[in-house]
């Protein structure tokens, strides 16, 4: 609507009927804080052999007079980028998005930017910032300074009927320690990495003199049997939190530990860990 159009040459008078108390305290039911809509329902399936779920990314941008709307002028306040369904930070992005671990598979062959709910042509929504923000999917002059679009990809799991990996704790003989290449052995055995973590985590809560110690000064080496991301977080952050969670005093990380901490790829897992053992890491 151009200015013209709205404010015509011949304009009638009006009166206000309503007390200034009623327009004050009038509220604005059209207004809502909710998510853009509730995810697609799920394919038919039977709950008993299947698992379906989606993945949800958010793709945040600001708007600059200078190159328009872009993830690179976000502010210090603004969100990441990139972020999950709660709108937290995610270190994943469409491109490198990972599945839970081996057992899953994608159903959607790629992202799809979700074109459910008040959105525009692309999927955007806009707002005048992004905390507490009301979203709309049209663009409005001093009222869209944010944006945000939804990705969402299906995976699904077949949930097996076979009995559970039977893991059993490699023994000693002596006080001789389990040997570096038993325990090599043990995870070559394995095909996936929920089967490694079996193995290590029937290790790690085994009673072996010293084997904490010696597992953590091969944690960086066990490491690379993992395929995935994921599952070195929950191998690594098991093994520490067993060993420093019950420190009272203040302690220093040995070298094979912060070794193992920074071959983890994501910064957020590296946080993630030391704010586990070391609440008052910043």
């Amino acid at each position: 609507m151009t200015l013209d159009e709205g404010y015509g040459t011949h304009q009638t008078s009006f009166r206000i009927r309503k007390s200034l108390r009623e327009l004050v305290h009038k509220p604005r039911l059209h207004k809502s804080r909710r998510p853009i809509n509730g995810l697609p329902a799920l394919p038919a399936h039977d709950y008993n052999k299947e698992e379906y779920a989606y993945d949800v990314l958010y793709e945040c941008q600001r708007g600059s007079l200078a190159v328009g709307y872009s993830s690179k002028t976000l502010l210090q306040f603004d969100p990441n980028p990139w972020c999950d369904a709660d709108m937290r930070f995610t270190p994943m992005d469409v491109e490198n998005y990972q599945l839970p671990d081996p057992t899953w598979e994608w159903v959607s062959r790629e992202w799809m930017i979700d074109m459910t709910g008040d959105v525009d042509e692309a999927g955007w929504q806009y707002a005048l910032k992004f905390h507490g923000a009301v979203w709309h999917g049209n663009y409005k002059h001093f009222r869209s300074f944010v944006r945000r679009r939804r990705w969402l990809r299906l995976r699904r799991s077949q949930i097996s009927t076979k009995k559970p990996l039977l893991v059993n704790t490699p023994t000693t003989s002596g006080n001789q320690l389990i040997t570096e290449s038993e325990a090599i052995t043990d995870l070559k055995k394995c095909r996936l990495d929920r089967e490694r973590l079996a193995v290590l985590d029937a290790l790690i809560k085994s009673t072996l003199p010293r084997l904490q110690d010696r597992l953590l000064e091969k944690a960086s080496e066990l490491m690379t049997f993992f395929d995935y991301d994921e599952s070195k977080y929950k191998f690594l952050h098991g093994l520490l939190s067993r060993k420093y969670n019950s420190y009272t005093h203040s302690f220093d990380l040995t070298d094979s530990e912060k070794n193992a901490i920074q071959s983890l790829s994501f910064n957020y897992d590296i946080q993630r860990i030391l704010n586990t053992i070391d609440p008052s890491h910043h």
